[in-house]
């Protein structure tokens, strides 16, 4: 028999293809002909038509938040872990929406500093932001201290999406491959990745937030 006061254990992070396939496809409001791209499993944004045929793309993240980065390289690095997934389909963001559900023992200066590289992050993209919501609340603990919305609007073919690619497309590298999981990775647990890769390679790792 199973011990019904033992709770069960899920596995960390996003959930898996049947579940979203099984439950969160099938809880997604009305079906609505201008949603032209919503919810999928492995695609970053959504897209819904505009009256005058140009198009709305929309992703929406945590607010990812390591202290231990510094507040200031923390928010920079949070910025663009939200505006990566927009520009997974070709336009830059324009409009923002923040909620931020931050520590209760978070200072006065240290939401400063994240707004003011928020502000200067949104400023050389030309994006701005349109509303939000800030608050300290009780529970509420880093990483995870809020979501983000990132939206632009496009000509009504002027956008891809991830699931668009077909097999003999060509990709463009810019970077490193896996640059955001090895930096957060390197950079939360530094003493672990050190232990186990050596200095040299902990510090190349832990280097790759400033690219």
């Amino acid at each position: 028999m199973t011990d019904q006061t033992t709770p069960r254990k899920y596995p960390m992070g996003k959930v898996s293809r049947a579940f979203f396939e099984n439950v969160i496809a099938r809880h997604l409001g009305e079906k609505r002909r201008d949603v032209m791209v919503g919810p999928a499993n492995g695609v970053d944004v959504g897209v819904v038509r505009l009256p005058d045929g140009r198009a709305m793309i929309s992703t929406t993240d945590p607010i990812y938040i390591v202290p231990q980065y510094g507040w200031e390289r923390a928010a920079w690095f949070a910025f663009h872990i939200l505006a990566s997934d927009l520009t997974t389909s070709g336009v830059a963001p324009e409009y923002v929406t923040m909620d931020w559900n931050l520590p209760m023992d978070i200072e006065d200066d240290q939401i400063e500093t994240m707004l003011r590289v928020m502000d200067r992050e949104c400023r050389k993209y030309g994006a701005a932001i349109v509303t939000g919501h800030t608050g300290r609340y009780e529970g509420c603990a880093y990483p995870m201290v809020g979501g983000a919305t990132f939206l632009a609007i496009a000509p009504k073919d002027g956008w891809i999406t991830a699931d668009m690619a077909k097999p003999g497309n060509r990709l463009l590298v810019t970077k490193t491959a896996a640059l955001e999981a090895t930096a957060i990775l390197s950079n939360t647990f530094p003493d672990l990745v050190q232990k186990k890769l050596g200095a040299e390679v902990t510090s190349r790792a832990r280097a790759c937030s400033n690219r």
